[in-house]
Formats: C-alpha cells, sequence, structure tokens
C-alpha cells in the first residue's frame, strides 16, 4: 500500500481510538460553536499516524547505500517485521516523548503511547500483507515473502473510505464554517476522483467517466445530506471514525471474500485447461476488487487470465512462454542481480530480443505486474479469446535486461524502467573504476548507483542500469 495511504488509515485509527473524550459542536445555529477535543488527542493522532508511515523509511535506504535492487531486497524487510514490531514502538515512544516536552505537547501515558505506535506500525504491516507485493514479515528469522493478494497496491477506494469520515467530522466541527468547509471538501474530492480517472487511463487501468460523477454524487450524499437536520453536529469526531474504521473493515472483509471466489475461478481455468499447475494465484487489479487477474504456472510457461467478479467468466486468456536461448539465459542466471530479481519475482518470464549493434537482450519480467491495453513493440505471446497484436498487457516496471554483445559476453544488466528511484540525480562523467568517460558517452549517462549506471533513453531507446565491463 502506498505510504499516504497508511498515514490516512493510521490518522483514521487514532482518532477512532486514542483520541480520548471528545465533545461534539452542538447544534448548527451557533457560528460560534467549536467541538472540543481531549488534551492528548493531538499527540495521540500524530503518533498512530507516524507509527502508520514509519515502515516505509527503508524506502530511504536504497539512495544511501545506492542500490538499485533495494526495493526487492530492502523494502517491506526489517521495518515491516511483526518480530521486531514492539523495538520499533518502543524507540518511537522513547523519542516522542522527548519531541512532546520540546513542543509542550500533553501525551498519553508512556505505555498508552506505546501501544498507539504499536497498533499503526500494526496497521501498515498489515494492509501490505494484504496486497501481492509480499512482506517480510518474519523478517530476520525468515526472509519469505507472505502475500495475501486481498488488494491492489495501490487502492484509492480503500484510500476514500479511510479519508472521507474525517474529512466529514472536521466540516461539522465548526457548525459557523461548515458550509464553506463542505464545498471546499466536496470539490477537493471531486478533483481528486478526475484526477485517479486521468491517471488509471495513462496508467492502463481506464474506467468509464461515469463512474467520477458517480463517485462525486455519492461523497455529495456523505458530507452535505447529514447537515439537513443538524443532527450530525452532535456527533463526535470519535464517532465518525469509527464508523469509517468499521466500513474500511468490511471492505477488506469483503476483497478477502471475493479473493476467495476468484482463486477458485483461477482453479477451474486450470482444470478446463489441462494445465499442469506449478503455481497459481488471483491478484487483484484496479480500480476495484471486482476486476481481478488469474496466473498459472506451468512448464510450457505462465497464462495470464482477467475476469470480473461475481461472474468469474474469463475476459483475455494469454500464455507467456519463455525464451528458448538455453545459454544466454543461463548466462544471465549466474549474476548476483538476476538472483535476486528471480528471488522476489513470483511468476516471471524470459524473453530474449535483438537490439541495434548487434547486441542481443534477455529480458526477464514478472507477470504480477503487467499492465492492460497498454501499446509494446515486443512480439506477443500466444493468446486466445480475441487477443490484439498490436495492444497487449505490457510490463509495468521491473523487467530486467541482460544485454550480450555480438561474441555473448554480457556487457550491461539492470531494470529497463526504473520502477523505483533508488539512485543520486547527479551528473555522471566518471565510469565505477574512477576512469573519466568518453565525451561521446557522457550525454547517455545520467543516474549513478554505486558500480550501476542508468542509461538515458537514448540508449535504443529504453532506459537500462548498466554495470560496465571493461
Amino acid at each position: 500500500m502506498d505510504t499516504i495511504t497508511h498515514g490516512i488509515v493510521g490518522a483514521l485509527t487514532g482518532k477512532a481510538l486514542f483520541a480520548g473524550r471528545d465533545i461534539p459542536a452542538g447544534g448548527g445555529d451557533g457560528g460560534a460553536a467549536r467541538a472540543i477535543s481531549s488534551p492528548t488527542a493531538r499527540a495521540a493522532i500524530v503518533a498512530c499516524c507516524l507509527g502508520s508511515m514509519f515502515p516505509d523509511i527503508d524506502i530511504f535506504a536504497g539512495p544511501l547505500a545506492r542500490n538499485p535492487l533495494a526495493i526487492m531486497e530492502w523494502h517491506r524487510n526489517i521495518t515491516h517485521s511483526a518480530v521486531i514490531l514492539p523495538i520499533w514502538a518502543l524507540l518511537l515512544t522513547i523519542v516522542s516523548i522527548h519531541v512532546a516536552r520540546a513542543l509542550k505537547w500533553q501525551t498519553p501515558p508512556f505505555l498508552t503511547l506505546f501501544a498507539i505506535y504499536a497498533v499503526g506500525i500494526a496497521t501498515h504491516i498489515f494492509l501490505d500483507l494484504v496486497t501481492n507485493f509480499g512482506t517480510m514479515v518474519w523478517s530476520p528469522l525468515r526472509y519469505s515473502r507472505p502475500a495475501w493478494d486481498w488488494i491492489f497496491i495501490v487502492d484509492l477506494t480503500l484510500t476514500g473510505i479511510a479519508l472521507v469520515p474525517q474529512l466529514a467530522a472536521w466540516c461539522y466541527r465548526r457548525p459557523g464554517q461548515f458550509w464553506r468547509r463542505a464545498i471546499a471538501v466536496w470539490i477537493a474530492l471531486t478533483a481528486g476522483a478526475l484526477g485517479t480517472y486521468l491517471f488509471a487511463n495513462s496508467a492502463g487501468y481506464g474506467f468509464p467517466i461515469v463512474v467520477v460523477a458517480f463517485v462525486s454524487a455519492i461523497f455529495a450524499v456523505l458530507i452535505f445530506v447529514p447537515a439537513v437536520q443538524g443532527t450530525c453536529f452532535r456527533w463526535t469526531r470519535a464517532g465518525w471514525c469509527r464508523v469509517g474504521l468499521a466500513v474500511l473493515c468490511a471492505y477488506i472483509g469483503l476483497a478477502a471474500v471475493t479473493h476467495h471466489k476468484a482463486l477458485a475461478d483461477v482453479e477451474r481455468f486450470a482444470a478446463a485447461q489441462h494445465l499442469q499447475v506449478e503455481s497459481l494465484a488471483a491478484l487483484p487489479l484496479p480500480p476495484t476488487f471486482t476486476h481481478w487477474v488469474g496466473l498459472v504456472s506451468t512448464p510450457e510457461g505462465v497464462w495470464r487470465t482477467t475476469f470480473h467478479e461475481p461472474s468469474g467468466a474469463a475476459e483475455t486468456t494469454q500464455l507467456y512462454g519463455d525464451a528458448q536461448s538455453r545459454d544466454l539465459i543461463e548466462q544471465a542466471r549466474k549474476l548476483h542481480d538476476v538472483q535476486i530479481f528471480l528471488w522476489f519475482a513470483r511468476y516471471p518470464v524470459w524473453r530474449v530480443r535483438q537490439r541495434e549493434g548487434q547486441q542481443t537482450v534477455v529480458e526477464i519480467s514478472d507477470v504480477r505486474f503487467f499492465r492492460e491495453n497498454v501499446p509494446d513493440a515486443a512480439t506477443d505471446p500466444q493468446s486466445s479469446e480475441g487477443g490484439s497484436s498490436k495492444i497487449r498487457p505490457r510490463a509495468a516496471g521491473f523487467t530486467f535486461d541482460v544485454v550480450f554483445d555480438a561474441a555473448g559476453h554480457i556487457i550491461s544488466h539492470g531494470f529497463r524502467e526504473p520502477e523505483y528511484q533508488s539512485c543520486l540525480d547527479v551528473p555522471l562523467f566518471f565510469n565505477w573504476r574512477g576512469k573519466r568517460q568518453p565525451a561521446a558517452l557522457r550525454p547517455r549517462l545520467r543516474f549513478r548507483c554505486g558500480r550501476r549506471t542508468l542509461l538515458s533513453r537514448r540508449d535504443a531507446g529504453c532506459a537500462v542500469r548498466a554495470k560496465t565491463s571493461h
């Protein structure tokens, strides 16, 4: 789950469970009336919000260590560990008490603050666990990556469920400013829905524009209708947020039930195709958990089928077979970075293509992260049910390239497209051995990552982090 959503859920949890007694504003006729919070509410809410965002501090490890594979090796590792959770909560509690004294904030008792941080971190670990990315929740005892596959990595429906109750509560805390606040919030939420529509279409996960109007209408109902009789001015902030937390839990539970049904549909698909199953999974697709992709790993390759629930009827079915250039693939497998990639990838596929200058590129992609309906110039996989020769699911990052020269020697390797900016944006005029680069090569080099460099798109139209051989 994205860090912003983690923070929003943490704030919702803090307001619902730990903000203390909250006195509502009362009737809607007095312009001066306002809700009154507990003296420790601010510290409790901030602590839960920070605790829910803290595990993603590991995203800074890659830039600091200049490790372009940090998103696979280190992200969702020790900071996301349920085993180490009490230690992180204790450290955050000690630091927070000293910071609160400096700011003159009143804090909850030590054990209460510790529990708040523990709950905040736990919500982060849980929300990451229900996605399909994989979380090393048992680190450092075991470095496996459990993934429950209930919810897509970025689920804006979940984000909205966690955000709207908090904004509604904020609108109702000052009756005299309700309409100004409510209209501003509704406009902002509608603009967010429209931005989501534009971003989803550009990313290959488009949906009808009418959905934006429908969602905007829902926002209007949730924000304005409760004010008709003025009763919601007597609701506490904790009450609003507890309802939101309950709806959020129900949404996740419904996603879990839908995943169970989707997984059964993938098993039926594999049985109907008489596939020799090595592993299979049902993964959610945006924008909601009604859209799913089924992946089945077989000796022939990875089958990918998309479908909607609850019908379970297949929309598209494609087989991604591995390339047959065994010599090149075996050479690529020996690279340490490729071994890390294969440890991370649940459904890897190999492809081989030719590039200008008599170069051969071995591509390793994880089918989990293929996008829908994005043009791609590569050769189409075997497909059925109306597969197109020009539009097909395309690897959305996490495609690792190993480049060979005409003699079959590895000349570079790395991510084709940077899925995660783990490099420092500095000019590079020296190679990793400290020698000055030729002038003709300098315009093609943009980033340095330890001993790896990122080539610009001028290099045959694709960016590659490369380890230069001399």
